[in-house]
């Protein structure tokens, strides 16, 4: 969820909502506004985000970027309806018999 609310701050929120990096504030912020469980501490979530390779440090301390593994961990295998599960083939069979 961490790495959802760094793409949503980065890249598809109103132009004057964006910015490169987040902090403890955004995710309270966002997972209060997507109706999502808050975390007991929400600067751990971050910091378990970066752990996990989802994120990198920002430029200053409590800060954090999303980096190119939670950008396509958001945009690949979350963004599509079967979780990123379905393989090309069977996409490609399912597209066929659509036709």
């Amino acid at each position: 969820m961490a790495a959802l609310v760094a793409y949503y701050v980065s890249e598809l929120a109103p132009a004057a909502e964006r910015k490169p990096e987040i902090n403890k504030t955004d995710v309270e912020r966002y997972f209060k506004t997507a109706g999502f469980k808050l975390t007991a501490n929400a600067g751990q979530t971050l910091v378990n985000a970066k752990n996990s390779g989802y994120l990198d440090a920002g430029s200053d301390a409590g800060y954090y970027k999303l980096n190119p593994v939670g950008y396509n961990l958001v945009v690949h295998r979350l963004g599509s309806a079967d979780g990123g599960k379905r393989s090309i083939r069977s996409a490609r069979k399912t597209a066929r018999k659509k036709r």
